[in-house]
């Protein structure tokens, strides 16, 4: 188990690593849209036994939630910002209290994306507030990079993070076994709400542009995202609704920074940076373009077309006009829900706290991000296919709602 922890947190370690100083000025930028605080300390990824806290692992308090500002601009030199890693087990109960405050103190792991992309900016903000307004219950959590949806399917089933962000339609075939995962149902699987919609934003220079949808993709090197992101499956499902289109494309597996570095350098033509809106490397990427930049529409057939290839759940998103520098119009893009998730192993009352701590402070949250302001308890689990985590279950029908049977695990 050690060695497999010590493995998913090297790897992340090294992935930020290989962001080189020559991405500064577009990180320095990057954060200015990102929505962190002056507060933020610097921070690296420690391979941490489950049964101790390190004396020497930062609070995630230290990233003071209160002063947050989503247009606020850091710059703090060189620095990698990662999460903080121990934890203690939160396992055992399936029943909780309401009220953690007596308990011992309970450490989580969240698993969450790529610097630049919404999950990541989400995900270190949301722990730092669970972490602030959950003080004197003695729950903390630590946020982490990952590789995306894929990765924190994995994560999960080797009990290497508690919490994770995730694509509902990797998180449905998971919890199924189909798909990529037939074979392998992952059933320890269990939802505590729905987040935001994933738009997809695939960004090309605007003297590309023909049609204005992903045909204009034809013959391009399109960078998308890593091995074991849900962007990269989208895109492969996404380029295949046009007859001969993926023959065409060559599609390079990048992070989100390098991504951006080689679509400026003119090493590739189009760039795949799907997320809540706005997301922070698209909005840093128009702001600093020296020649306009275009997202390319999905169409209605496109659109369908998706649907048949397996991805049911897919909906149309709409990215609103001057949501980017540059942006004049509205984007007809496509997307899903991405979705927060457990295990059955983590104690209700525990996640009770955090679904209680975050719906009770979405005002707060959205100095976080924007996408907190859409974020109603009346869609919580509309369309989930994984059953809700009774801590959650709890909570919604204390707010009165019904929750379908068929989510009860």
């Amino acid at each position: 188990m050690i060695a497999k922890r010590q493995s998913f947190l090297s790897h992340a370690a090294m992935t930020v690593v290989r962001a080189r100083l020559s991405r500064l000025f577009f990180i320095t930028r990057l954060l200015r849209f990102a929505g962190n605080d002056s507060h933020m300390a610097s921070f690296s990824l420690r391979a941490v036994k489950r049964e101790t806290i390190s004396a020497h692992i930062y609070p995630a308090e230290m990233l003071f939630f209160d002063s947050l500002s989503y247009s606020r601009t850091i710059v703090s030199g060189v620095f990698f910002i990662i999460a903080l890693l121990a934890w203690v087990p939160a396992m055992g109960r399936t029943e909780g209290s309401d009220d953690y405050r007596d308990s011992a103190k309970v450490s989580l792991l969240m698993a969450t994306g790529m610097p630049g992309g919404t999950s990541y900016q989400v995900g270190l903000g949301l722990a730092s507030f669970w972490t602030t307004r959950l003080r004197q219950t003695g729950i903390r959590v630590s946020a982490a990079i990952s590789e995306g949806s894929r990765e924190n399917v994995e994560a999960i089933r080797i009990a290497d993070a508690d919490i994770i962000l995730v694509d509902d339609f990797i998180l449905s075939m998971a919890y199924a076994g189909a798909g990529i995962y037939r074979g392998k149902p992952l059933k320890e699987l269990r939802t505590i709400t729905n987040l935001w919609p994933e738009a997809v934003h695939i960004v090309v220079r605007s003297d590309k542009v023909k049609s204005g949808n992903i045909q204009d993709l034809e013959g391009t090197t399109l960078a998308s995202g890593l091995r074991d992101s849900g962007n990269r499956l989208t895109i492969e499902m996404l380029l295949n609704t046009v007859k001969g289109l993926r023959q065409t494309v060559r599609v390079r597996s990048m992070s989100i920074l390098s991504a951006v570095e080689a679509f400026k350098q003119g090493s590739i033509q189009a760039i795949d940076l799907t997320g809540g809106i706005p997301v922070p490397a698209v909005s840093a990427l128009f702001h600093d373009a020296k020649t306009p930049l275009t997202l390319l529409e999905i169409t209605d057939a496109q659109m369908e077309s998706l649907r048949s290839e397996g991805w049911k759940n897919v909906s149309r998103c709409v990215i609103p006009a001057h949501t980017y520098a540059g942006q004049d119009k509205a984007v007809q893009s496509v997307g899903q829900m991405n979705v927060m998730a457990t295990t059955s192993q983590i104690d209700a009352g525990v996640v009770y706290a955090l679904t209680k701590t975050l719906y009770e402070g979405l005002d707060a949250l959205t100095k976080i991000h924007p996408v907190f302001r859409d974020l109603a308890i009346e869609n919580a689990f509309s369309g989930l296919k994984a059953p809700l985590h009774p801590g959650a279950v709890r909570y919604y029908r204390q707010r009165g709602l019904t929750v379908p049977e068929s989510l009860i695990p």
